[in-house]
């Protein structure tokens, strides 16, 4: 029963921060015009990097390694928004190669639909790396107004699709016994 608990508590851990890390994307590419109040900004990071450091050490204990991955990738990328400089990049970095070798942990070990949302969890990392990349490093000062929000927004939109597909391959847990009342349900129904 306490492992059970456990897997429950730690899916919920995984699931508030990855939410939390594709809700940041979708901000960032939808709401340019938008700040956010610094407080919000500032609780969000906080709760996602809690919930991630509680997902890592559980990950730790069990020596679950996609799970390890998730959530290193999520506290680098809550740690980013706390720290300047150079700094920045690194933890971008290492969030988008932690949830890059998060798809893959999954695409190898799993199969069905888990292997679908690993392809897409793994696609969409790689994809914001290198936009990003292309962002930082291609002038777009030729580009009209609407293609350059388009080229801003890229980055981030796959920034929330990666971590998205992330939140629905560790939510498992969570709805292992709906599933299984579902089950239940249909098993004992009469159908008149």
């Amino acid at each position: 029963m306490q492992n059970i608990t456990g897997d429950r508590l730690t899916a919920l851990a995984a699931t508030v921060a990855t939410v939390i890390a594709a809700l940041s994307g979708i901000a960032a590419a939808v709401l340019t015009q938008w700040d956010p109040p610094r407080a919000v900004v500032i609780a969000a990071t906080l709760l996602a990097g809690i919930a991630a450091l509680a997902t890592g050490l559980a990950a730790w204990r069990t020596k679950d390694r996609a799970l390890l991955a998730v959530a290193v990738s999520v506290l680098a990328f809550a740690l980013s928004s706390v720290v300047s400089g150079v700094l920045i990049t690194v933890l971008v970095v290492v969030a988008q190669g932690a949830l890059l070798a998060f798809g893959v942990r999954i695409l190898r070990n799993d199969g069905g639909p888990r292997r679908i949302f690993g392809w897409i969890a793994a696609v969409a990392a790689a994809g914001w790396f290198v936009t990003l990349l292309a962002l930082s490093t291609v002038p777009l000062v030729d580009l009209p107004q609407g293609a350059l929000d388009t080229a801003v927004s890229v980055p981030y939109l796959l920034q929330a699709v990666a971590y998205t597909a992330a939140a629905l391959l560790v939510a498992g847990p969570l709805f292992r016994s709906v599933r299984a009342g579902a089950a239940r349900l249909w098993d004992t129904a009469e159908v008149r």
